[in-house]
């Protein structure tokens, strides 16, 4: 199996984090001089990071900018593609939460650069996914602590998820039916392009039934590591998991990914068990309904019916005559220009990227309920 893998741990605030990122770098350096550096956070909703642990906090990404600008690279990108309550509005996500001060000028809406590639797991599909991230000479993922409903956790290889753009995230949850299967498609985007770095904030970390509970717990570390799925093991263990019921964990070491084994992974700092922290204890129904800080306390596949179906409705009042950006933005062709523009709702990759893409408020995001079964070209 060869080297150990190195996962850090250190204890923080985020009114000191830049000392924490400062031994991050360290630890782990980096080739940064003259490349092209894409940062992703986790930007799921609209909260406040003071007082909810929902998104990365502002504080650590400015902390890893800050480290970034004297390492001399010749680009800095930051951004994220948002979560299922908030999708086509990133720009409104960052703003409201103080990510796009943190980011200043190196924020990207990076719903609007996307790349068609092909995944095999859990269902041969073709996906639009985050071409900044794919392109990045140094990917620096930036996670929060949290464990979650369906997947038990959610940590550095579940930050790879969100190279998934817009309401396709809401696609592989409609169905995928099983967490088992779910996890395959963790696993997937994170073998796609796999960070070089994951710095996780875990100094306010989520508790319960994530990704957004109410329920928070000042663990006050910060964790790095090169190997996603060895920091992702030590976060098992200090939240009171084995390896065997987190099914992302579990995968990754059958296909041999990264370190899981508690001998093969080196730990620097303090990754003893956190008492008391309240974990997910409640196995998603057969139904797919599961326990979430989402909506009514539970989700369901009935939570993401509507979302599989998401199709841009354009207000033409308010689209300005020659006006193509949402068309420009559209990977598969689904928007042709016009006033307004004409979809094809079957060739729709549910991206998401002609909201992001329209600065004149005319276009939403609504079910359209005939694309939900049969007929579609989305069903597996």
């Amino acid at each position: 199996m060869g080297s150990r893998s190195k996962v850090l741990v250190i204890e923080s605030r985020y009114e000191t984090c830049a000392a924490a990122v400062a031994r991050v770098f360290a630890a782990f350096p980096l080739e940064i001089k003259g490349k092209n550096v894409v940062v992703k956070v986790n930007a799921l909703r609209a909260c406040d990071p003071d007082r909810e642990a929902i998104v990365t906090h502002p504080a650590l990404v400015k902390a890893v900018i800050d480290r970034l600008e004297t390492m001399a690279p010749n680009r800095i990108i930051v951004g994220d593609s948002v979560g299922t309550e908030s999708y086509g509005n990133s720009q409104h996500i960052f703003d409201g939460t103080g990510l796009a001060d943190a980011a200043g000028p190196y924020y990207r809406n990076l719903s609007l650069n996307l790349e068609t590639v092909t995944v095999e797991k859990p269902f041969k599909r073709k996906v639009a996914v985050l071409k900044d991230v794919l392109d990045a000479d140094v990917y620096i993922s930036l996670p929060k602590m949290k464990t979650h409903g369906l997947t038990m956790l959610s940590g550095a290889v579940k930050n790879n998820f969100g190279l998934l753009a817009g309401a396709q995230k809401s696609w592989y949850h409609y169905h995928s039916e099983k967490p088992e299967v779910f996890a395959e498609i963790l696993i997937e985007m994170f073998r796609l392009r796999p960070p070089d770095l994951v710095i996780m904030d875990g100094i306010l970390a989520m508790e319960g039934y994530g990704p957004c509970s109410p329920e928070v717990r000042r663990v006050n570390r910060v964790l790095a590591a090169t190997d996603a799925v060895a920091l992702d093991a030590v976060l098992a263990r200090m939240v009171g998991f084995r390896i065997d019921e987190v099914p992302y964990l579990r995968i990754a070491r059958e296909l041999g990914l990264g370190r899981t084994d508690p001998d093969a992974i080196e730990i620097e700092g303090d990754g003893s068990p956190i008492e008391g922290f309240n974990r997910p204890v409640v196995t998603p129904e057969s139904t797919y309904c599961y326990l979430s800080g989402v909506g009514g306390g539970k989700t369901s596949r009935a939570f993401y019916a509507d979302r599989v179906c998401y199709r841009p409705v354009i207000a033409a009042r308010n689209c300005p005559p020659g006006c193509t950006v949402c068309a420009d933005a559209c990977p598969s062709g689904a928007l042709k220009p016009g006033r307004p523009p004409a979809l094809t709702s079957s060739e729709c990759m549910l991206c998401s990227a002609c909201m992001e893409a329209c600065t004149h408020d005319a276009i939403r995001l609504l079910p359209d309920k005939a694309q939900v079964f049969g007929g579609s070209g989305l069903e597996i």
